[in-house]
């Protein structure tokens, strides 16, 4: 490592940052730290006695790495956290001016507001506070405010004020930290477009004028293009993925190419060929100060999107050796672009984006040559062979040395990624530049930029149809949950001994098996600190957090799985794509054995939806349909056009293993108390041993009575689900005393009222 003095620097910085992250040393005692070591080496550096360089090299040591750890501010330590009493207001009223506004999406605007008062039924908070705002109207609505409001316009808006999710259950995104580390702290959600009020016209030049310029692009992209090719360009050239369907997400993620929809290293770098292509001729000075400016508008139209300015900045060091005269090295040219973005952002070491990137660019210097060396054996003198033979050797390095990060973020080992990364990196290329020819062609002529955005439109389809194909859940990765940091210590210490056998081994005997013995040993250790929340021959309940609604899972002995209600959705927010169906992947659990509807109200069965479109139920029970609800009609539907069994509740025992599963009530009794949606929930005790739970839905206290009368003692149980949310109208003293359970589960959300009324 002597010649790689900035490694060095880097390293000792980034074990501060790391060192902070996990001990968070007061910012006194580092300072302390950071002066003491600055003094003594001063002192060490004018002494002349040369027994003092291990002393030296000791206080350098410290001095790199206490001035990391003194860099380094967890999200949140800046003030940036939820600072309002309550975690739900139903009215809140808002004062400040905009921030920023995204790009408008069908029916909804969102916008960032610098809040200089929020008005609650508690109190008036002051001081510096970013909110989130998003408004959900009529298109047309949405589309009228979207062209009159600006950046820097004094606003006042009243709506649900509330505090961001974070990560409730495991396998769940924490979307709290993700808007802490943006500098958001809460979300208002305003329904009414006479609650959202621009009080002053004022507007902030520069910010306005970048909004002003994406909004055009993003005009001008819809009018040439259709809506597949609109918002995958709308990804690709704004950094703006929320209008790519989420299907066509998970596609990219299963077939590992989803760094193609998210602008940073490989986007950067179609700009500077682009650009270094049309300016060939001007002399090097010339070229880098073109395409630095360039870069930089690039950065500015994204929205100084992150990966955007990390690309940029690595581009640019880049770029700089040959202008300086510097010989151009790899390792340390990564290096400093590194040090550059964790100066201006230590935070940023923490960001899966930012690890991904480097992990990539690191896998390509290290891993690529040694690869490549061992691949040109095969000597085969054709061009078009040996190209594809490199760049599916560069894949397979890239690939390898971002695993750990990928099986960690994502929890899929993609085996159809070099096939995709060939057909998307090339078609994507191929769309980015005809989706800038046209918008450039498009300020002289509409009809010759529409020749061009319908080429585009072919070129996007094929890209999706074969993304759709190498994309496919059932052929294109396998699943690997609870990859630990551990795990990814344990790979990467696995790598660098693979290294040091492909380059060191002479013998393709001893290399197999070294190879062989240590592929063995990493897939050993990697398990070693892996914990089951639900372990294998046991009955583990485990009752999921969605917020207001229900539900509960159970994985019983044998292995098989039931779902108990699956909470609500809405076009915002689905508990089965976003809460329900990331814990049973976490989980280990491909699909639902046995699914209990308890009825058919949207809190219960909504989260449903997505699990049984995704193939994740096998069998369901639910009360018998409702022919004048279009809800439980169209519910039915969805059952049948997915090939989903189904049974309605009667009174019946269904064993699963040495489980035993009774539902008590029957929904083809013809009884007048059955009229109420809530009161035919389907009430099912499940008992293993001496153990029983009871799950009562939404069941009110006259249904309660009758079960007590047909039921009676039968009704005891260990564990209740209490009926309702916890309503007043529910779970009767009566009913509670003859259950008499030891445990009571209540499912409700914040802001809920049901115990109240």
């Amino acid at each position: 490592m002597n010649n790689y003095p900035v490694i060095k620097f880097i390293l000792l910085f980034i074990s501060g940052i790391i060192l902070q992250n996990i001990l968070y040393i007061h910012y006194s005692t580092l300072l302390i730290i950071l002066s003491v070591s600055m003094a003594s080496l001063l002192i060490l550096l004018f002494s002349e006695k040369q027994s003092n360089q291990s002393l030296k090299t000791l206080f350098i040591f410290i001095l790199v790495v206490s001035f990391g750890a003194v860099s380094y501010i967890r999200p949140g330590d800046n003030g940036v956290r939820y600072s309002f009493k309550e975690p739900y207001y139903r009215e809140a009223v808002i004062c400040g001016r905009i921030a920023g506004i995204d790009l408008v999406r069908e029916g909804r605007l969102i916008t960032y507001i610098n809040a200089d008062s929020v008005i609650t039924f508690d109190g008036i908070y002051t001081g510096k506070i970013k909110i989130l705002s998003s408004i959900s109207e009529e298109k047309r609505i949405i589309d009228s405010i979207y062209e009159r409001i600006h950046t820097g316009n004094k606003m006042v808006l009243k709506g649900i004020l509330k505090r961001p999710r974070d990560q409730r259950n495991p396998g769940e995104f924490d979307y709290e930290k993700y808007l802490n580390a943006q500098g958001i702290s809460a979300i208002i959600s305003v329904y009414d477009v006479k609650n959202y009020k621009v009080k002053s016209a004022e507007i902030s030049f520069l910010p306005d004028l970048i909004f002003r310029i994406r909004r055009s692009i993003d005009n001008r992209i819809s009018l040439l293009q259709n809506n597949t090719t609109a918002s995958f360009l709308r990804g690709l050239l704004l950094a703006d993925r929320s209008m790519i369907d989420p299907q066509i997400n998970d596609f990219f993620i299963n077939s590992g190419v989803v760094h193609v929809l998210s602008v940073s290293g490989l986007h950067v770098g179609y700009i500077v060929l682009i650009f270094l292509f049309l300016f060939n001729r001007f002399n090097i000075y010339a070229r880098f100060i073109i395409t630095a400016a360039g870069l930089f508008s690039y950065l500015v139209l994204t929205g100084g999107d992150s990966p955007v300015a990390r690309s940029t900045i690595m581009a640019l060091v880049l770029m700089v050796a040959p202008i300086i005269g510097r010989n151009y090295n790899s390792l340390n040219a990564i290096a400093l672009s590194a040090f550059i973005i964790l100066l201006i952002c230590p935070n940023e070491l923490f960001n899966p984006s930012f690890q991904l990137s480097f992990s990539a660019m690191l896998s390509l210097v290290l891993l690529y040559p040694p690869l490549a060396k061992e691949a040109l054996k095969i000597k085969i003198n054709n061009r078009v062979f040996n190209y594809i033979l490199m760049f599916c050797v560069s894949t397979f390095a890239a690939q390898l040395g971002t695993l750990p990060f990928t099986l960690i973020y994502f929890h899929r080992l993609s085996i159809t990624a070099f096939l995709a990364n060939m057909i998307v990196i090339t078609l994507s290329g191929a769309i980015v530049g005809l989706g800038i020819l046209a918008l450039i062609i498009s300020l002289i002529s509409i009809w010759l930029a529409a020749v061009f955005a319908s080429a585009n439109n072919l070129l996007t389809y094929l890209l999706f149809h074969c993304i759709k194909i190498l994309g496919n859940p059932e052929l294109s990765f396998i699943r690997i949950n609870q990859f630990s940091v551990f795990g990814g210590i344990v790979f990467y210490s696995g790598l660098t001994i693979f290294v040091f056998v492909i380059k060191k081994f002479r013998n393709i005997r001893a290399k197999t098996v070294a190879i062989l013995f240590l592929a063995a040993s990493v897939l050993t250790f990697i398990r070693a600190d892996r914990k089951e929340l639900l372990p294998g021959n046991l009955m583990s309940i485990m009752m999921i957090d969605i917020g207001q609604g229900n539900a509960c899972l159970i994985k019983f002995p044998n292995g098989k799985s039931a779902l108990f209600d699956a909470g609500s959705a809405s076009s915002f927010f689905d508990n089965g794509e976003k809460v329900i169906a990331p814990f049973l992947s976490n989980q280990n659990i491909d699909k639902i054995d046995y699914a209990f509807l308890s009825h058919i109200d949207t809190d219960h069965s909504g989260g449903f939806i997505s699990l049984i479109k995704n193939n994740k139920i096998g069998r369901l029970y639910k009360p018998k349909i409702d022919s004048t609800s279009n809800r439980d009609l169209e519910f039915e539907e969805l059952l049948r056009n997915n090939r989903v069994r189904f049974d309605y509740y009667c009174k019946e025992k269904v064993a699963i293993g040495n489980v035993s599963v009774y539902v008590l009530n029957d929904t083809f009794e013809s009884c007048p108390q059955y009229r109420d949606a809530n009161d035919r929930s389907g009430i099912i005790k499940v008992v293993y041993g001496n153990t029983s739970i009871l799950f009562t839905g939404d069941a009110s206290s006259k249904i309660e009575g009758k079960y007590l009368d047909q039921y009676g003692s039968f009704l005891k149980s260990d564990i209740l689900m209490v009926a309702h949310h916890g309503s007043r109208k529910s779970t009767c003293d009566r009913f509670l005393n003859k259950v008499d359970p030891e445990i009571a589960l209540i499912s409700c959300g914040i802001g809920n009222s049901s115990n109240r009324g």
